[in-house]
Order: structure tokens, then C-alpha cells, then sequence
């Protein structure tokens, strides 16, 4: 049932909605504001000048410019209907696929989710009008969870997938990370996400969590802090991790072990100057911390950053607050007993005033900067416990999480495998010289599959590939390295074939022997998770949802419904300005899903789950070889359907040719491709450097360098951090393969992103038009 018609069935009849729509209809022909109501849906009409083509793109479509074009019409306007559910909406039209511009027939604007910009916006309301407003109307909330019987309907069955990810933010030639992001991101949303549904035994999801990620917590946190770290005690011996890895995890753990009074200019500039500094947070995070902020406050008022405008005293405030703010709400609210036992309390340093605004309660000292690194650690030490003991079984049926993982550095794997796959989602675009290693994609899971069974004792059945990005070749690669189920968006299957295919299955391919399953993400659900209900209050927030999910229920006589949902599980909750880091939201949400369960309307599943069954849950099994087949697969993402965030513009295709200059030197140099699956050599040894230089080679083909480079994707800090990371990368590859005696010829990689390209644009896309980088990583 398509959105428009099941908004047609809630609480009114055909014949009232008929009535409704006829008189909107011909009330927004007589006027000149726009959107208007049509007879089958809201009609977007765009009156400015276009000379090729005109495309609206909004919250209701993922922000996807490769949507249905509007259509020219006799009068020179360009004109298209989109069916919508009931609610506010933002958007702007994409002129001659270049130009993003608010819609001249629409006065109402409202704030990009990351204030940026501004966006058109307007509200769809239940009874079919449309209000030209920047305010939700009143959402229903349901905080008693009781929703009628509905016994001429099967339960619909809801697969919520939390995508966990960091870049690779390692450079093996000073053996140290630039950012701090898996930290800061480890300490607010990696424990917690999985940690919180412990209380709500009766839901079940599945967690991504990345090779990248997983390798530099492990490697450069625990393995370098956890001998010297004293969990109970809250102590760290400084002086013995100092003499075996100072300057060996991020920057900023050996700043909060460093007195400010004994900080160099070096330090300041990890401080307060560099791009990427302790002032690392958007601003709606930073409002709740009044004496944080106006730190931030005081140096955005300096008329000169090298100046000593800081005391010693707010030196020492800023490294604390940089790591205080980055915990998780729970955390700053009372104790929490971590998997394991040790308990995590900061409420000895902050107070909350009203709800989500914390002060602190004495002065800041260094002990309490120590203290920081020490309960960081803590934390980060028992995310893969919790993770691991909350992990979903198929064969025992316990357990209430999938934990998945994502081909190694988290490439985008079709391009890996043939770059010139792209021709087939991105015709008019210009591609670069064709990148081809199949063999490469191949190790990037292997690797992937390996490290997982390394730390979970088990193989992964499920893999995320990056970005959900999927074509034909390469799902023979996941299949033959034991993957059961993957995943992509909606607007792939809508493209793929055979063609008009319901989005409430899994799909099977190939249709012969040893198929692999696939999924495809309900993009508007999951973009509401994302987006719209950081400017809802929690309880309208998961009502909303649910009460969407409830809309698919089937028939008794139809087939079962199965709705997947995908986001990134971190990034999005630091967005919600009236739900601390979307507390409230979550626990409602699953709430609801347990009541919900409970009356045999929603059941949350894994999709090892829903694939193999689980009875005692009444989740009848739906194995892959009775899913409906695909004939032929889109190669594309979950952005648009196609890859051009990766590849196609000036200064990615710049990248994928330095990429392929660095690939094919490196298969001439001499030195032999290492097996993926066996362990790494002696470090510094001739065979490490070999292992090191093709390690780096893969680590250049992750996505993330790819997705900050060209106008359609701004970082918050600028981009050259990114450039220069994957610069970084490229020149590793030369330096190991000479240490390991191959032959390489000297190059030079300029980095790509000129001067004054990198800062950020407020009419960008990606940041600037739609607010969506917060869908990524610092």
C-alpha cells in the first residue's frame, strides 16, 4: 500500500478525503502559494528559471536528486505530485542539477537540521490541507501505550538497524589517530545504543559495527590504556603509559593527562585552533553546557586565536568539558553499573538544572582531567562486552542483538570491484579512468570476517556494506565468505529488477543455488529517526513512528510485512534540541515496541530471526529460498541510488586517480599481495612493511576520503583533515613498499581540496542544503 493511500485509510473515510481534496484542490488553483493539494498527492511547482531540468528534494525523499524530475509544462513552470503522510516537511528545488533553491512560492522557512542554512518547509495535515508553516501541528501522544485490537490484521514485523561506524583515523607512520572520534563517540552512543535495551528485553535489533572502528578501539584505546588503568580506583599510572605510548592513542588523552599549566603552543593548537580541536561539537550539545559554551563563547570573540587569551584555569575547563560532554546523559545523572561491574557516576562534578542543562558543581581541577581519561576508557572497555552479551544466537534463539560488521576500512565495495559500475546509475557523469580490483573487495570482507570471529568467537551472518552501497558482483563475494543477509535503500530496488516490487519482503539472489538475502531500508521511516523528530519532543517522536509502522499491518489473508529500518546509531541523537542525546525518544520507541509485542501488533526482529525463526517470539521462519527473487540488482547507495557522493565530480575523480596510481605501483613494485587470512607479520620486519604497504593501499580505498571531497558533502570543520588523511595513506603506501624492498617510483600526491575550498558552505549540499552530515562522522 503505497503512503498516500494508507493516509487515505486513517481515522476518516474515502468519501470525507474525497470531498477534502476536491475543495483544497480547487482552492490552491486560485491561489498562488505553493505546494497545493492534488487529487493524488501534493504538487510541487517550481516558476523560476531552468534550462534542463528541475528536481524537488526533501525529507520525504532521503534528499535524493535522482528521484523523478519534475515535468516542464506549456506555462515554462516545472511541476511533479509527491503522495506524503500527514506531517512537516522541508525541501528545496535542485535546479539543472546544480543550483539548490528555495521555492519561490513558499515564504515559510525553518532551519536546516544542522542550522547551515535554511530550507523551504510546509505541513501536511491530517485532514489534507497544507499549512505554509514552520510549525508541527500537535502530534498525539500515547504515553499509556494502549492502542486498540485490530483482529483482522497480522502483526508487522519492524527490523531496526543501528549503523555504527568511524573512519580510519590511524597514520601508521607516527602510530598515532588525529581524531578523537571513536572516543568521543564511544563514551555517548557505542555503549550505550546497545546497552539500553537490556531494560527492554522484548525488542530486538541489529548493531553494525565496523571493522575501522573496531580496530582502533582496540588497538590505540584499550590495548595502550588498559594496563596502566585501574577501573575501581578511577587511576591511571601516567608516568608507565607515558614512557611505553605517549603521543600513541589521540592527542587529546595525553592533553587531559598534561597539567595547562605546562601546555606548549603545540598543545593549544590541539586546544583550541586546529581544525579539529576541543570545540568539536555542535552547538546544540554545546547549549547544554552554559560554561562550556562560553568558552566557546570567548573565543569566537578574540580578535587574535594565538593569543593567550585563556587562563590556566579555563585550559584546564576546556579539555574537561571536551571530554564531559561526550558521555552519555546516564552517565552525568547518577551511577551505571558497565558489563562487567565497573560503575560509571560523574554526577559528583555536574549538577542538571531543568532538564539537560548541566553546571558544574566546584571548580574543575586536574585530577578531574585524569579522571576524564579513566572513565573514558571504562566505558570504551565495555563495548564490545555488552555487545557480545547481548548478541543474538539463531541456533540457541537467546539474545536480543544481531551484531554485524561492514567490509574492513568500509569501502564503497562496487567501485573497488569495478569502478565503472557507475556507469550504469551515473550515465552523464564524468568518470574517471576505470579502477578494477576485484581481488581487493575480496579482502576487504575477508579481513572483516576474520576480525569479527576474532573478537565475537563466531562468524558474522549479516554484513552492512558501506553506505549500503550493492551491485551484482559483489554479493557473490559476501555469499562465498558465509553472509546470509545484506542491505541497501529502497530507491535501489525501485530500480532494480523485476520492477514494482513491495518493500515489505527480503529478496532473494541469485534465484538459483546459494542465494544471499536483501533487505532494502524504508528511507522515510528511517530519515524520521534521522531527522525529523530532533525537533520533536520524545514521546510524539515514537508514537509517530510506531503509529506508521501500524499502517502496514496486513491482512490475515496477505503475506507477511517485514519494514526495515537503517540509520546511523550515533550521530543523529546529538541533533535532538528538545531530547537529551534522544533519550527520551528511544526509550519510548521501545516501550511502545514491548507493548506492541506484547498484543501481537509489532514484533522487532534480526534478520537472522526473521530468516530462521525464533517460535517462542512468534516470528514463523521465511528461509532465503522461498523469498521472492530479484532478477537483476541496481548497482547503487543508500544516497540517490547511485555513487556519486564517491565518484564523479572534479576533485573525487582526482582521488580515484591518484588511488589507481598508487594501486598499480604498488602491484609492479615486487611486493606480494599478503593473504588476508592469515595473521599479520612482525612489525618492522621485511614482510610487515609488505603487509603495511598493502594495508595501507586498502585502507586509501575506504569511503570516507571520497565522501568529503567536491561540493556535494561539507564537513563541520572543513574538509582538509580528511584530505590530508588520505594523502597520508597514499604516501604510507611508498614508504612501506620501499621499506619492504620493492621497487616504487617517487610521487608526488598533492593534497586535493584546494586553499579556502575546505571551509564549510552554508549552500552546499549535503550540510548546507539539507543538513545531512551529521548522517556521518566528525
Amino acid at each position: 500500500m503505497e503512503p498516500w493511500d494508507r493516509k487515505k485509510t486513517m481515522n476518516r473515510s474515502s468519501t470525507i478525503f474525497t470531498a477534502v481534496v476536491a475543495l483544497m484542490y480547487a482552492t490552491a488553483v486560485a491561489g498562488l502559494a505553493q505546494p497545493t493539494i492534488a487529487p493524488d498527492g501534493v504538487r510541487f511547482t517550481y516558476h523560476g528559471a531552468a534550462k534542463r531540468s528541475v528536481s524537488v528534494v526533501g525529507d520525504f525523499n532521503g534528499w535524493s536528486k535522482e528521484d523523478d524530475p519534475l515535468q516542464a509544462t506549456a506555462d515554462g513552470s516545472w511541476s511533479a505530485v509527491r503522495t506524503l503522510r500527514p506531517g512537516l516537511y522541508q525541501y528545496k528545488f535542485l535546479v539543472d542539477g546544480t543550483d539548490y533553491v528555495n521555492d519561490p512560492g513558499n515564504p515559510a522557512l525553518i532551519d536546516n537540521y544542522n542550522r547551515s542554512s535554511r530550507n523551504s518547509v510546509f505541513v501536511l495535515t491530517s485532514e489534507v490541507t497544507i499549512l505554509l508553516s514552520a510549525e508541527a501541528p500537535p502530534v498525539t501522544v500515547n504515553p499509556n501505550d494502549v492502542y486498540p485490537r485490530a483482529d483482522d490484521r497480522k502483526k508487522v514485523f519492524v527490523h531496526i538497524l543501528w549503523h555504527q561506524h568511524q573512519p580510519l583515523y590511524a597514520n601508521p607512520e607516527t602510530d598515532q589517530l588525529t581524531g578523537p572520534w571513536v572516543r568521543t563517540h564511544g563514551t555517548k552512543d557505542y555503549y550505550d545504543m546497545a546497552a539500553m535495551l537490556e531494560k527492554y528485553p522484548d525488542v530486538h535489533c541489529t548493531i553494525n559495527l565496523t571493522s575501522s572502528l573496531l580496530h582502533q578501539l582496540r588497538g590505540y584505546y584499550l590495548d595502550r590504556l588498559g594496563p596502566y588503568v585501574d577501573a575501581r580506583k578511577r587511576t591511571i599510572d601516567i608516568d608507565g603509559f607515558w614512557k611505553q605510548w605517549k603521543g600513541k592513542t589521540d592527542p587529546w588523552i595525553d592533553l587531559a593527562l598534561t597539567p595547562a599549566s605546562s601546555y606548549t603552543e603545540n598543545d593549544k593548537d590541539l586546544l583550541y585552533r586546529n581544525a579539529w580541536n576541543a570545540f568539536g561539537i555542535n552547538d546544540v550539545m554545546l547549549e547544554r553546557f552554559p560554561e562550556y559554551h562560553a568558552l566557546k563563547t570567548k573565543l569566537a570573540s578574540s580578535p587574535d586565536v594565538h593569543g593567550a587569551m585563556f587562563s590556566v584555569q579555563e585550559l584546564q575547563e576546556i579539555i574537561f568539558w571536551f571530554y564531559l560532554a561526550h558521555f552519555d546523559p546516564d552517565f552525568l545523572r547518577g551511577p551505571v553499573t558497565l558489563t562487567g561491574g565497573v560503575v560509571c557516576d560523574l554526577s559528583d562534578l555536574v549538577r542538571e538544572e531543568g532538564e539537560g542543562i548541566f553546571r558544574l558543581k566546584r571548580q574543575v581541577t586536574h585530577a578531574d582531567c585524569v579522571r576524564m581519561v579513566v572513565e573514558a576508557y571504562n566505558v570504551m572497555a565495555a563495548i564490545i562486552p555488552v555487545h557480545r552479551a547481548l548478541h543474538y544466537s539463531p541456533e540457541k534463539r537467546t539474545g536480543q542483538i544481531e551484531v554485524i560488521t561492514t567490509p574492513y576500512y568500509h569501502p564503497i565495495l562496487p567501485l573497488i570491484y569495478d569502478s565503472d559500475l557507475a556507469r550504469t546509475c551515473q550515465p552523464t557523469d564524468s568518470l574517471p579512468p576505470r579502477f578494477s580490483y576485484p581481488e581487493d573487495a575480496r579482502a576487504q570482507v575477508v579481513k572483516a570476517v576474520r576480525m569479527y570471529k576474532n573478537i565475537f568467537g563466531f562468524a558474522p551472518t549479516g554484513m552492512w556494506p558501506g553506505e549500503g552501497s550493492v551491485a551484482q558482483p559483489v554479493l557473490e563475494i559476501l555469499r562465498s565468505n558465509g553472509i546470509v543477509w545484506t542491505a541497501s535503500d529502497v530507491h535501489v530496488l525501485q530500480r532494480s529488477r523485476p520492477p514494482g516490487q513491495p518493500n515489505t519482503t527480503p529478496f532473494r539472489f541469485p534465484a538459483g543455488s546459494k542465494p544471499i538475502s536483501l533487505v532494502f531500508r524504508d528511507t522515510d521511516l528511517s530519515d524520521r529517526i534521522g531527522f525529523k523528530y530532533q525537533s520533536m519532543e520524545g514521546e510524539a517522536a515514537a508514537e509517530d513512528f510506531v503509529q506508521s509502522l501500524l499502517a502496514f499491518a496486513p491482512r490475515k489473508d496477505q503475506p507477511d510485512v517485514l519494514i526495515t529500518v537503517i540509520l546511523d546509531g550515533e550521530n543523529a541523537w546529538e541533533w535532538y534540541r528538545q531530547d537529551v542525546d534522544a533519550k527520551r525518544f528511544l526509550n519510548a520507541l521501545y516501550r511502545k515496541l514491548t507493548a506492541l509485542h506484547r498484543q501481537g501488533r509489532i514484533t522487532s526482529t534480526t534478520m537472522s530471526e526473521y530468516i530462521g525463526g525464533n517460535p517462542g517470539r512468534g516470528v514463523p521462519a521465511h528461509p532465503v529460498e522461498s523469498q521472492p527473487a530479484m532478477e537483476w540488482l541496481w548497482p547503487g547507495s543508500w544516497i540517490n541510488a547511485n555513487f556519486d557522493t564517491w565518484i564523479g565530480e572534479q576533485e573525487e575523480n582526482t582521488a580515484w586517480e591518484y588511488l589507481l596510481q598508487a594501486r598499480q605501483d604498488l602491484q609492479q613494485s615486487g611486493v606480494q599481495r599478503p593473504d588476508p587470512r592469515k595473521d599479520a607479520p612482525r612489525k618492522g620486519s621485511r614482510a610487515g612493511n609488505a603487509f603495511m604497504a598493502w594495508e595501507e593501499m586498502y585502507a586509501a580505498e575506504g569511503s570516507d576520503w571520497f565522501w568529503w571531497y567536491g561540493a556535494d558533502q561539507t564537513a563541520p570543520a572543513g574538509d582538509t583533515p580528511f584530505d590530508l588523511g588520505y594523502i597520508a595513506h597514499l604516501k604510507n603506501v611508498y614508504r612501506f613498499a620501499a621499506l619492504a624492498g620493492g621497487t616504487m617510483p617517487a610521487r608526488t600526491f598533492t593534497p586535493i581540496i584546494r586553499v579556502g575550498d575546505s571551509t564549510p558552505d552554508s549552500g552546499s549540499a549535503g550540510q548546507g542544503v539539507m543538513g545531512k552530515s551529521n548522517e556521518k562522522k566528525k
